[in-house]
């Protein structure tokens, strides 16, 4: 809530001298009524019930929540974020409902007498949103034809995997930081039962650092060998090094070379409407990605954090952080964007499949047009 009472505070320093600048953020609540709030600091204009949308559990109203901030201040997108999110959280809190203000920018255009909002959850995966590939038959295919042919034990393994994986896309535009947590559970499931834990500790990186205080503290030989070992066989610290040593070392060398597309849509102000897609220049992960898994290693030790932190402390997360950089390529001192994790845990999952599947004939059905 810290973004909504900064607001709060801001409000203090406009005088009448200076009145208030106005933004706006969409809200959606269920039911058919929107929510209506008249006269207040916040208001609450209703537009209507929203039409039957295959995404919605069920009848959805939009309101307009227009809200005063101090003249001339520069809109910042990670703060526009946060205060949406905690207006969000707190009414959903008071009216014990669900409430949803989406990750948008309001565009104010003069000549058209009309505001229209930009949607900047693209900014986090690119990838997921664009059209579907020419063959969508045959990757199907083949994947039903993997998972058949997988024991019991890897279908119920590579499944939760998988169903992590899709809750992930689910939520990566609502809720970016949970999302991302899915995306570390579905490694972590694979990892747990396909990876080793390390047994060696001059492998674990962190060793060195320990080298270094056991040695400052004097500690005799068989003192320094108990804390070694009692390290080593630290359930969580294992857990992570798993994680790690598996995503960073199952990965072919293919990996970096497969091709990385990414759209982006705009949308048309006269007539309120998605424009066709716009394709970025093609790259590969490479190009993003540095092939380089000592660093990679690193990295995915950052994203287990990053997931521990919001799981453990429900530590915010700015949107982007979880975005690709602007230019490659990536830093690996930091987590892994949003969209590279992913594709991680994707190949991850298609190569499990494909080393454990045995051939499998699917049903000879055919249902016709």
């Amino acid at each position: 809530m810290k973004a909504l009472i900064s607001w709060l505070h801001r409000l203090a320093e406009i005088t009448p001298e200076n009145g208030p600048a106005v933004d706006i953020f969409r809200l959606s609540v269920p039911g058919f009524e929107p929510l209506d709030v008249a006269n207040w600091l916040l208001s609450i204009d209703p537009q209507g019930s929203l039409p039957y949308d295959v995404r919605s559990s069920g009848p959805e109203s939009l309101s307009l929540i227009r809200f005063p901030d101090l003249p001339g201040r520069k809109t910042i997108l990670h703060e526009r974020h946060r205060l949406g999110a905690d207006l969000a959280c707190l009414i959903s809190l008071a009216l014990e409902r669900r409430v949803v203000i989406p990750h948008e920018i309001g565009i104010n255009i003069s000549q058209l007498n009309q505001h229209i909002f930009q949607p900047f959850s693209q900014i986090i995966d690119r990838s997921i949103l664009g059209p579907v590939p020419d063959d969508p038959k045959r990757r199907i295919e083949s994947y039903l034809s993997g998972m058949a042919g997988l024991a019991q034990d890897d279908l119920a393994t590579i499944g939760a995997a998988s169903s992590a994986y899709h809750a992930a896309l689910l939520l990566f535009d609502r809720e970016a930081r949970v999302a991302y947590t899915l995306l570390v559970a579905g490694i972590e499931v694979l990892s747990r039962n396909y990876g080793s834990p390390p047994t060696d500790w001059s492998e674990w990186e962190e060793s060195s650092d320990w080298e270094t205080f056991i040695t400052a503290q004097g500690l005799t030989s068989s003192q320094a060998g108990a804390i070694r070992e009692k390290l080593m066989k630290d359930k969580q610290l294992r857990l992570g090094a798993t994680f790690r040593n598996y995503a960073a070392s199952r990965l072919s060398d293919g990996f970096w070379e497969k091709p990385w597309e990414e759209w982006i849509y705009g949308i048309d102000a006269n007539k309120s409407r998605w424009l066709p897609t716009n394709p970025l220049a093609a790259r590969t992960i490479g190009d993003i990605l540095p092939n380089d898994r000592i660093g990679l290693r690193k990295a995915l030790g950052r994203s287990y954090g990053l997931r521990s932190s919001v799981v453990h402390t429900a530590e915010w997360v700015e949107l982007l952080m979880l975005a690709p950089p602007p230019v490659p390529e990536l830093d690996l001192g930091r987590p892994l964007p949003f969209a590279i994790l992913r594709a991680i845990l994707a190949e991850l999952i298609w190569l499990e499949i494909s080393s454990r599947s045995k051939p499998c004939r699917l049903p000879d059905f055919q249902l016709l047009r």
